[in-house]
């Protein structure tokens, strides 16, 4: 019997959510765009720089189509002395998941009845 209950208690999990950080990509792009210019670099210096055959990504990162790897976003703070902070714009969006704590034990501020973590805020 006791079993059968915990097996309905965790078939009937609580909906949490948490904040999750996401990049911006259009905001990001404007940053990159800004301190390329602000840098005195053109879009053929950073091809160059990176050595690629067409400026097609430099542009792709400054129109917001998308971002730089990690490794390229360290090359570009370093050209343009700044931080990767200050160039990459996040912003926050309200996630919801069902609790499964063994899986979001970081992310969750309840103290759901059964959960193994006894997760507090």
């Amino acid at each position: 019997m006791k079993e059968s209950l915990n097996t309905r208690e965790s078939n009937q999990k609580e909906l949490i959510s948490f904040s999750k950080p996401v990049i911006d990509v259009q905001a990001t792009g404007n940053q990159i765009k800004f301190f390329r210019k602000k840098s005195g670099f053109s879009v053929r210096d950073i091809q160059d720089i990176f050595g690629f055959e067409y400026p097609q990504a430099v542009y792709a990162w400054e129109q917001g189509k998308n971002v730089p790897t990690i490794d390229n976003l360290l090359v570009l703070s370093q050209l343009f002395g700044v931080t990767m902070d200050e160039m990459v714009v996040t912003r926050i969006v309200e996630v919801e998941i069902r609790c499964a704590a063994d899986k979001a034990q970081k992310l969750c501020s309840k103290k759901c009845d059964g959960c193994r973590w006894k997760l507090s805020a």
